[in-house]
């Protein structure tokens, strides 16, 4: 799975890197914008296996500290969903309304820092 570059590296390079600011958004701007928060380039959502497994394509909200009111802990990120590779999966950090991969899909949600690697584009 390594030569596929599915395997998940042993350092990651996302990671709150700036002040966090509160956003109430909701949804994915699809142009991947967002004016409250920075955001990175696409990044792959990977869940805890041996080895990670990537379930995802999406980018991370740099700088926020909400998602759905809910705030995030210190290892995590807040991410907008882009593209789902495995809808069955369950997500890292689930919720009442979201669970799987699946349901993921031009939302916002917290996701495990060290499970999201940033992908050249």
């Amino acid at each position: 799975m390594q030569s596929q570059g599915l395997a998940l590296p042993s350092e990651l390079e996302v990671g709150p890197s700036v002040d966090r600011v509160s956003t109430k958004k909701s949804c994915v701007d699809p142009s991947g914008n967002n004016p409250d928060t920075g955001y990175s380039g696409k990044c792959g959502l990977y869940i805890k296996e041996n080895p990670p497994r990537l379930v995802a394509l999406g980018r991370v909200y740099e700088g926020s500290t909400i998602v759905y009111n809910i705030p995030l802990l210190h290892d995590q990120v807040k991410v907008g969903v882009e593209e789902v590779r495995d809808a069955d999966t369950p997500i890292p950090v689930p919720t009442e309304e979201v669970k799987v991969v699946g349901q993921t899909l031009n939302t916002f949600l917290a996701w495990s820092t060290h499970l999201v690697k940033r992908l050249s584009e």
